[in-house]
């Protein structure tokens, strides 16, 4: 298993840069094709480039080791929008149904199109937006729907995580500075009589030399990376080989338990080293455990026999390096849990609330209860195909701790997710669904 699972992440960190490939790859033969395929064709396969990213993103969504393609995705949507502009200036090139003055003196029909000066402003404005979306970016946030957040995956979470930011910020700098100089370029020194070398070279070998030389980058980037986990991540992550987590919120009313850690707030930097609730364990890898088995290790922490647990949901690491089993355990009365053998004190939300702001609280137990606010707000509003139960505009049901007993919604379903932000009061609300499922390649 641990072998196994040195692989997967080997595999993680190199589709790292095999991804930069090819969505770089995809732009630069767009700038390449521009040269020799006529201007009426060339967006037909600009389109194709789209479907076969489009496929791969898809592919991905069900692989069995599934990478982060937030970058081919972001690609993806960047070859839609320049053929769709492509179109459109082959439409007024035509001067068949509009007739435009400026068109008719300076375009020569002859020239073939100039592809870096659709492909990069198009390319910095959509990967803006991307970026600034956040958290919220549809295809990462689908990821988060289907293996959780990125404290619940562990080193691939915070490897994607990190990693999908720097290419994106990296595919901004360079669409905006190839942007600025291929625009430059052309108001300045361009003239539109033919494509002569110093044309080719600005527009389209200059930007492929650049997208090879960041593969080598890219490639000794990921290489160290490689070898920091080799040497560092695994030697520190051996309680995480070939095991299993398995965690039980402790609940009474209104209140949580938490332990607070044995170290002073200004040495609190890792996740292990934050507020969580005292009651884990690490345990054999399982890729279940039975209701039975939950209670003897629940019993094993607090010396609490026959406890009634309520299971949560589980996250499965994609490359086996560990899964989360989440349990709910309620309480009559705090005395029992008081004494029992688990240590830590009892919290309020709007506590709870005021130390996650203060970043105090483990990532783990952050995902926990987002999820269950989450979950349990939708299950309140919408029906299971995002329709609101109720007709009465911009009603927001309580939120209650002390009714979690009567909560009657699997937390296991991830489907409530997406209706979180996929519903009814949403704009568009049933074309975006088939956007979201069967056109932009997310969605449960």
């Amino acid at each position: 298993m641990k072998q196994e699972r040195r692989i997967a992440n080997t595999i993680a960190i190199y589709s790292l840069w095999i991804n930069w490939m090819i969505s770089g790859g995809a732009l630069v033969s767009v700038l390449i094709a521009s040269l020799y395929i006529p201007k009426l064709l060339l967006p037909l396969l600009v389109f194709a480039l789209e479907l076969m990213l489009y496929c791969y993103v898809r592919y991905n969504s069900v692989s069995k080791n599934p990478t982060c393609i937030r970058l081919p995705h972001v690609v993806m949507i960047i070859l839609f929008w320049s053929a769709l502009i492509m179109v459109l200036i082959n439409i007024l090139h035509e001067q068949t149904f509009i007739k435009i003055p400026w068109l008719i003196n300076n375009v020569n029909k002859d020239i073939p199109y100039i592809g870096l000066l659709i492909l990069a402003p198009v390319a910095f404005i959509v990967t803006l937006y991307n970026i600034r979306g956040g958290k919220n970016k549809s295809i990462c946030f689908d990821c988060q729907i289907r293996y959780g957040t990125v404290s619940e995956r562990g080193f691939l979470g915070r490897l994607y995580s990190q990693e999908g930011d720097y290419l994106s910020q990296m595919l901004l700098t360079l669409s905006l500075f190839l942007s600025v100089i291929g625009w430059c370029y052309y108001f300045v020194f361009y003239i539109n009589t033919n494509i002569n070398a110093i044309d080719e070279f600005v527009f389209v070998w200059a930007p492929t030399c650049i997208y090879i030389l960041s593969l080598v980058y890219l490639g000794l980037r990921y290489f160290s990376l490689w070898i920091y986990y080799c040497q560092n991540i695994e030697g520190q992550s051996l309680r995480y080989n070939s095991s299993s987590l398995v965690r039980y919120i402790v609940m009474c009313g209104d209140y949580i338990y938490l332990k607070e850690p044995n170290v002073s707030t200004d040495d609190i930097v890792a996740d292990d080293n934050k507020i969580d609730t005292p009651a884990r364990l690490f345990i054999k890898y399982k890729k279940t455990i039975s209701e039975y088995n939950a209670m003897d290790y629940f019993a094993s922490l607090s010396g609490i026999r026959g406890a009634e647990l309520r299971f949560l949901y589980e996250n499965t690491n994609f490359n086996t390096e560990c899964n989360i089993f989440h349990y709910a355990y309620i309480v009559e009365s705090r005395e029992i849990i008081d004494n029992s053998q688990l240590e830590g004190k009892w919290f309020t939300l709007p506590e709870i609330k005021a130390m996650i702001n203060q970043q105090k609280i483990s990532g783990i137990f952050v995902s926990e209860i987002d999820r269950i606010y989450t979950i349990v707000m939708s299950w309140k509003t919408y029906d299971k195909h995002g329709n609101r139960l109720y007709d009465i505009k911009h009603y927001k049901p309580t939120f209650r701790l002390r009714d979690f007993k009567d909560w009657d919604v699997d937390f296991n379903d991830k489907n409530w997710l997406f209706i979180a932000t996929n519903n009814s009061d949403r704009p568009f609300f049933r074309l975006r669904n088939l956007w979201n499922k069967y056109i932009s390649g997310i969605g449960v």
